[in-house]
């Protein structure tokens, strides 16, 4: 957004210097990127009238035109694509120095003897309008110096504005900004139109097929007017906010929207078929062209302003190829209108085609500014265009939205802010700003919030606004104070710690991904179901269309990132929410943590050369699995005087993890999470050619007892005996089952489990394999027998051979 000084001050008295006015702006919210001076010294710059204009008989794009200066005729030699004979230009002869430094020097170009030079507003320091001369109205004096037409060296305020402060796009909307700042009155123009008797109403209609689209038009008819360059001082200001003049009537449209932030279109009255207006959604198979000659693809979805036979306009993007202002336009149909916001950001990112009007709709005008908008641009155009406007204005708004309400306690606002700031002065901040009072007490009051306001939603909007007034930079900034809260509990926050730590002390290294990823990602690794996803309505970009509802995808982008990157080995986690639909359709959030393994993370450093294989990868991601399990005190089953984790894992079918290298994660019963080995469709997407490990659970069961003080318990002094046991099961027999079974039937004594081979061969036939454990038997109380750890060994032994129908090799 672009501030002209002399512009603001048509609105606000404004006494400050540029400087200080900047950084009252920059402390109340609205950043001051800049500030720029337009123009300069135009000394020896005058006008001039191009009598004769000539092909240059050397150079095709150039032209050779004689220039009377006012007190002689000059020879000049140019190559502005719009110089023609009758217009009135600025001449710099020879001698002066340009505004951008450039200074004007007798030359032959091409051949031909130049005396002097017509400029470009750019050239100028006018604007940044390079596109061809500066046309000056017809009716001014030749000779007259620049100075007079051009006006004094205007300051220019460049702002970043928000997207929630649409408000800040005008000018009227910064002088409230600047009168409330100042404590000055605000000046709004109360526009009268001269009317003729004939009726709006008999000239043109408007129909609102799309109301939802399209709250509020409103149109009005103003004949004959005549299509002419605008007032000098009307092209400084456009083109000092940054907008190229064009004519009389489309400069005030654009006029009107700096002015208020309301865009406008106006149209060629005759040129509408049926002299109607319809607001509608497009047609299938229509197409149109715009006003930049392009050709657009339009659909369904998109809003149209349609004549009574086909689309005028993109509703709030741009006007279309067909219906514009010409120089032989007489009548105008001027429309003023709302749309939705959502529905004009949409359409424009669709085409691709932004626009000052898009922009303003798709963050929200005032809908109960609209017919000023209409009033003001038509009292300019009259004035500007020597017509008459129809009586009255066609206004079509079915709806009309009530005013939000807010309250406001002050003491909240104090106690949050940190200010000594009275109820009055709270009030009359908000009066200031445009708010109503709709009730007030000695402990809060009520705001109604005006229509331009849609940011102000509710009580710590309106504190905001309290503080921005008071000048940011005015807030105290106190040292922090921790208080201790007696009785408060922090179990939560101890545990979370603790387990950042376990997980650190493992040798993995914290990431942090944006909540918001791309369906396409999902999609691609094949987690979660499409139906529960919490989609974003208007998301920011394509990546971010989503919220995650697992870690997965982006642990395995990020580590495909670092491999492309030349990271030979990564072992990371992240800790936080993924969001989910529950079985209601509610949004819904759970607490995760995810592990990502790639390299050779789990070698020391003589074997890392050498190529990691899918068993070590597993080995690896299980093992943090159950170090994790252990150190953060899970669940456990107790045999034997000895406890052990309650988690149980079982294969499962995932598009994400290779077959047979899937596994779902229960504990005590419940699923909590899965581990897997990537596979090898989803690593092509990155390159990764090595195994890549991932680990994804529920954070509630793992810091539930993290807190924990473990028992001691007594150490055995009496010697174990090791039995090993080798048996032929089918393979559909797993490990967990085996193992099972085997605590299951076993005496207290047993304390110990070990897997040390797996065969399988055509000597044990189709299906079958060959398992073979160790058992390590321990007591308490005594020294083991072997008579005694044989019959604790046959017990065990007769429960795989009846529960399993176990085969075993041993004689």
């Amino acid at each position: 957004m672009k501030l002209p000084l002399s512009w603001l001050k048509d609105y606000v008295d404004v006494d400050l210097a540029p400087k200080e006015l900047a950084s009252l702006l920059t402390f109340s919210g609205t950043e001051v990127e800049g500030i720029r001076t337009i123009g300069g010294d135009f000394t020896g710059i005058v006008v001039g009238e191009i009598l004769t204009c000539e092909r240059h008989p050397n150079a095709d794009r150039l032209t050779v035109c004689q220039v009377n200066s006012g007190t002689e005729t000059l020879t000049v030699v140019c190559g502005a694509p719009n110089a023609a004979a009758g217009l009135k230009v600025p001449l710099a002869v020879i001698g002066v120095t340009l505004p951008n430094g450039l200074k004007i020097k007798k030359a032959k170009v091409r051949g031909v003897e130049s005396f002097g030079m017509m400029c470009a507003a750019d050239e100028l320091g006018l604007s940044e309008d390079h596109s061809g001369l500066m046309v000056l109205p017809a009716d001014t004096r030749v000779g007259t110096p620049f100075t007079e037409i051009a006006g004094p060296p205007e300051t220019v305020l460049e702002l970043e504005v928000t997207p929630n402060r649409p408000d800040c796009l005008s000018m009227i909307g910064m002088a409230r900004e600047v009168a409330t700042l100042l404590g000055k009155p605000l000046r709004i123009p109360a526009p009268v139109v001269k009317e003729e008797s004939r009726s709006v109403e008999s000239l043109a209609s408007v129909a609102l097929e799309d109301p939802a689209g399209c709250p509020r038009y409103t149109a009005r008819v103003l004949s004959g007017i005549t299509i002419a360059p605008s007032p000098s001082w009307m092209q400084r200001r456009l083109a000092a906010a940054g907008i190229r003049p064009i004519n009389n009537v489309v400069d005030v449209t654009n006029y009107v929207m700096l002015e208020c932030g309301q865009p406008l279109h106006a149209f060629d009255y005759e040129l509408l078929d049926g002299h109607r207006i319809v607001v509608r959604r497009a047609k299938p198979g229509e197409t149109m062209s715009t006003l930049d000659s392009a050709a657009r693809e339009i659909n369904p979805e998109m809003l149209m302003i349609a004549d009574g036979r086909r689309p005028v306009a993109v509703a709030g993007v741009m006007g279309g190829a067909g219906s514009e202002i010409r120089d032989v336009t007489k009548t105008v149909l001027l429309e003023s209108a709302y749309f939705k916001p959502s529905d004009i950001r949409k359409t424009s990112k669709k085409l691709g085609l932004s626009t000052d009007s898009s922009y303003r709709f798709e963050r929200g005008v005032d809908v109960e500014n609209i017919e000023w908008a209409s009033r003001r641009a038509a009292q300019l155009m009259v004035e500007m265009g020597g017509g008459v406007a129809a009586k009255g204005c066609i206004d079509v708004f079915p709806s009309k939205p009530a005013r939000g309400q807010v309250t406001l306690r002050f003491d909240r606002a104090r106690d949050l802010l940190g200010i000594a700031i009275t109820n009055d002065q709270v009030v009359s901040i908000f009066k200031a700003l445009g708010l109503g009072i709709v009730s007030r007490d000695a402990a809060c009051c009520v705001a109604e919030i005006p229509a331009y306001r849609v940011d102000l939603l509710q009580e710590a909007d309106l504190i905001e606004e309290i503080a921005r007034i008071h000048g940011l930079d005015k807030i105290p900034s106190p040292s922090p104070v921790a208080k201790i809260v007696p009785g408060a509990e922090d179990r939560a926050t101890r545990a979370l710690l603790a387990f950042r730590g376990n997980l650190v002390g493992l040798g993995l290294s914290e990431i942090m991904n944006y909540s918001f990823l791309s369906e396409k990602l999902l999609d691609l690794v094949g987690f979660g179901e499409a139906a529960k996803r919490v989609v974003l309505p208007n998301p920011i970009s394509a990546d971010h269309t989503v919220l995650r509802d697992s870690f997965i995808p982006q642990m395995i982008e990020t580590l495909g990132k670092n491999r492309a990157r030349q990271a030979r080995e990564a072992a990371l986690f992240e800790l936080g929410r993924v969001f989910c639909k529950d079985e209601a359709g509610r949004n819904a959030e759970v607490d995760r943590v995810c592990v990502g393994l790639m390299g050779p993370v789990g070698r020391p450093g003589m074997l890392k050369s050498q190529p990691v294989k899918d068993e070590e990868m597993f080995q690896w991601i299980k093992g943090i699995l159950e170090s994790l399990l252990a150190a953060q005190h899970v669940p456990s089953i107790v045999s034997g005087g000895l406890s052990r984790p309650d988690v149980t894992l079982s294969m499962m079918p995932s598009p994400c993890f290779e077959e047979g290298r899937a596994v779902r994660i229960r504990i005590a019963g419940a699923d909590c999470g899965v581990m897997g080995l990537v596979g090898d469709r989803v690593r092509a997407e990155w390159r990764l050619t090595d195994p890549v490990a991932v680990l994804e659970l529920d954070l509630a069961p793992l810091l539930a007892n993290a807190l924990r003080i473990p028992v001691s318990r007594a150490i055995g002094t009496f010697p174990c005996v090791d039995r090993d046991v080798a048996m032929v099961v089918e393979d559909g027999v797993s490990h967990e089952a085996i193992v099972a079974t085997m605590w299951k039937a076993a005496p207290p004594e047993l304390v110990d489990i070990r897997l040390f081979d797996i065969y399988r061969g055509e000597n044990l036939g189709k299906g079958r394999k060959s398992v073979a454990y160790s058992l390590t038997y321990r007591s308490m109380e005594k020294t083991l027998t072997d008579e005694v750890a044989n019959a604790f060994h046959d017990k065990v032994k007769a429960a795989l051979k009846t529960e399993l129908a176990a085969e075993f090799r041993e004689s």
